[in-house]
């Protein structure tokens, strides 16, 4: 059989395997949709900068005892259509072929792995993005999380002035993708929350960015995007809210504060809870029409390519801006974009 994509591939190895969006949040992608991607079937679903990051975690089918997983962290350029691109899937599976043959899940040496980490098509995540992959599979396999756990786990329930400086990433991370099973924390960081070191705040923010959070904790976050004269605040908020981007309570919060929402504001909703613009027609135009109130015609550009790209607002964006009956705002705005890119 020839192998014309990476699932393909996969498959044919005999491998198990997950894979994980690295783009925007940390999250998975089912192996029905990511064979579909690799097929061409159907567009990647969180591009980023016309790219789809991703992790493919694998290991040998029929294995015994948990495995020990191999992990590949991709990107690969997308076209037009947001499809993920056949020859660059086709030149990373032949430089993998050559090195190991069709057996990818056999143990490398030294120089195989310097070979293999010169292929263009392997990047290295942030520090936060491999914590956040490597908290959630092994919460997921229901493996020990890291030595770094039990430190994050008691500063973030009992906080001391200076105990934050000495905690490692993977921790916070680990105890974010573990909250459920720790109703204490969860109770312990609703109720700190706001008044954490700012370091503090932002790491955990960035953690729970990639998780879905108890409610308990979202109802805590969710008054906090409106917090007067506190920017960081309100970012982080937003931030450790990103899995709730589609619910209702969310989105009529986000309809309050976009009158005022400043330009970090509103990068982050674009690029972190966009799923609150789907199928929302009020509040997109209310946050199409805030981008552009700013007139800053970089700002307004990024966002609008941004959202014609992801393909769960693309239609949404397209639709509001093709109105005959655009807020003045707005419609200069979007003139001066298609002036620009015409």
């Amino acid at each position: 059989m020839t192998m014309t994509n990476l699932a393909e591939l996969l498959s044919e190895s005999h491998s198990d395997y997950l894979v994980y969006d690295l783009g925007r949040r940390v999250q998975a992608i089912d192996t029905d949709t990511f064979n579909a991607i690799c097929a061409q079937q159907r567009p990647y679903p969180y591009p980023l900068q016309d790219q789809a990051w991703f992790a493919v975690v694998f290991w040998p089918k029929r294995q015994a005892e948990q495995p020990e997983p191999f992990l590949w962290f991709l990107k690969m350029p997308l076209d037009e259509r947001g499809l993920l691109n056949y020859a660059a899937q086709q030149e990373f599976m032949a430089h993998v072929i050559a090195l190991l043959g069709q057996q990818i899940t056999g143990a490398l040496n030294d120089e195989q792995e310097q070979q293999l980490q010169q292929s263009a098509y392997l990047f290295t995540p942030s520090e936060a993005k491999r914590a956040a992959i490597h908290a959630q599979l092994t919460a997921g396999w229901k493996r020990p999380p890291s030595r770094y756990f039990s430190a994050a786990l008691d500063e973030l329930q009992a906080p001391t002035d200076e105990g934050w400086q000495h905690l490692g990433v993977q921790g916070i991370h680990d105890v974010a993708a573990r909250l459920k099973q720790h109703p204490e924390a969860t109770q312990a960081i609703a109720s700190h929350f706001e008044n954490y070191p700012d370091a503090l705040q932002n790491a955990l923010a960035e953690a729970l960015e990639h998780t879905q959070p108890p409610q308990e904790l979202a109802d805590k976050l969710l008054p906090l995007i409106s917090a007067p004269q506190q920017q960081q605040l309100r970012l982080n908020a937003l931030r450790a809210l990103a899995g709730f981007a589609g619910t209702p309570q969310l989105q009529s919060l986000l309809a309050q504060r976009m009158p005022e929402a400043t330009a970090d504001e509103l990068v982050i909703i674009a690029a972190r809870l966009w799923p609150a613009l789907c199928g929302h027609g009020e509040l997109m135009e209310a946050y199409l029409v805030r981008v552009a109130e700013l007139k800053n015609a970089a700002l307004f550009g990024g966002i609008v390519r941004d959202l014609l790209r992801l393909p769960e607002t693309r239609i949404f964006t397209l639709g509001l801006v093709q109105r005959n009956d655009l807020p003045v705002a707005l419609y200069q705005a979007w003139q001066q974009f298609i002036g620009a890119n015409s």
